[in-house]
């Protein structure tokens, strides 16, 4: 790996970044701090492609578009946000807490997909204070769960990944912990 597993990788002054078109928000990092290969990857006995980008989801589409339509009644809140997000500190340490996730997708009546990812917990401490400033704006009820900061290296059938909106899910997702980055 290009930075050691534990030295904070700091963001400062990050700026807002304003949501996604489908309305997530996140945090782009270096590739190559997270060392994605730029040709697939072999992992039990499946092929992986690699992310394109590497990034940390702050939240998902479905969230973003509950927000979305409170900053179309209260414009003043999507200022408040954005302060928020600059008044955060984004720092990140990454760890060896590696997971292969698995989840099963219907695409038709009679075609289902097994989409994996292959993902890289990271310790955000800003991901819990972002959350807390939102529910302090009212824009999230007080038991909205913080989602498990991480980055996605590696897909198989579901090139944006799998989005993991609470350590619950995380834990039904994961299929296996693993030992080295593939």
């Amino acid at each position: 790996m290009s930075a050691e597993k534990n030295q904070v990788q700091a963001l400062p002054g990050l700026m807002w970044p304003g949501l996604t078109t489908v309305g997530t928000l996140i945090i782009r990092l270096d590739k190559q701090d997270f060392d994605i290969q730029s040709k697939p990857v072999e992992f039990a006995n499946k092929t992986f492609v690699p992310k394109q980008e590497a990034h940390i989801t702050v939240f998902g589409s479905s969230l973003g578009t509950q927000i979305l339509q409170q900053f179309a009644q209260q414009p003043e809140k999507e200022r408040a946000v954005r302060q928020a997000f600059e008044s955060t500190d984004w720092s990140y340490k990454k760890t060896t807490d590696l997971r292969h996730l698995v989840r099963k997708r219907s695409l038709a009546p009679s075609l289902d997909v097994e989409q994996e990812s292959i993902i890289m917990l990271v310790v955000m401490d800003g991901m819990e204070l972002f959350y807390n400033k939102l529910r302090s704006l009212d824009l999230i009820a007080d038991d909205y769960p913080v989602p498990p900061p991480h980055v996605t290296l590696y897909t198989r059938n579901c090139d944006q990944g799998i989005g993991i909106h609470s350590e619950d899910e995380l834990t039904a997702l994961t299929k296996e912990h693993l030992q080295k980055l593939v």
